[in-house]
């Protein structure tokens, strides 16, 4: 269902852009090239649509913000609130997988820079918007457990199989447009001083 699903949403965008001939970024990921996965399945499609159409494809790492949906929130969020609430991070994997994790301000800067050069930058580059540094799940949990005192960080056994460990390196050509301002530790701190601060808020 999630592959028929998405390419009839594709399918639905892709006719309507045809038809108005918008300028338009695709939002890809580094997981487009990853056939097991039926998320990247679908990437792909959309990647060799944008090339048919001479859009801009992105492709997208891990970025991380600051987020409010319990049923939605990633790692990051999801280590805070239990550090936070539990002082134990119980992780679903053992952590080993690594990651390259990009602050969600930085992202947006970098899809402001590409809209202003969108006439003119080369169509036959690779766009990968990410931090271009590697750090394991595990890091990031000691990372956030620092930030509260008495925190601890079980592993789970299990091994992570979303990515399977499969790790692709992305194309440093998008730094000559932009560069990623804001560090893992930064990134992090600035969700926790927020997130404690809306705890506040919910129960003062």
């Amino acid at each position: 269902h999630f592959i028929i699903n998405n390419v009839k949403i594709i399918n639905t965008i892709f006719e309507e852009l045809m038809l108005w001939q918008k300028p338009f970024i695709f939002a890809s990921s580094q997981m487009a090239n990853m056939s097991y996965s039926s998320y990247g399945v679908t990437k792909s499609i959309g990647e060799r649509l944008t090339h048919s159409l001479n859009g801009i494809t992105v492709k997208f790492w891990n970025v991380y913000g600051y987020e409010t949906d319990p049923k939605k929130t990633h790692a990051i969020t999801d280590f805070i609130d239990k550090a936070m609430n539990t002082r134990l991070i119980d992780m679903r994997t053992d952590g080993s997988e690594s990651r390259q994790m990009l602050y969600a301000d930085d992202c947006s800067e970098c899809l402001y820079n590409l809209s202003l050069q969108y006439d003119t930058i080369p169509r036959d580059k690779e766009y990968h918007i990410t931090s271009f540094e590697w750090i394991t799940i595990y890091e990031i949990a000691e990372i956030i457990a620092k930030h509260f005192s008495g925190t601890i960080i079980q592993r789970a056994k299990s091994k992570d199989l979303i990515q399977k460990d499969l790790r692709n390196e992305p194309d440093p050509w998008i730094l000559n447009f932009w560069k990623p301002k804001t560090d893992i530790h930064s990134g992090i701190a600035v969700i926790i001083k927020q997130m404690i601060k809306d705890m506040k808020v919910v129960y003062k």
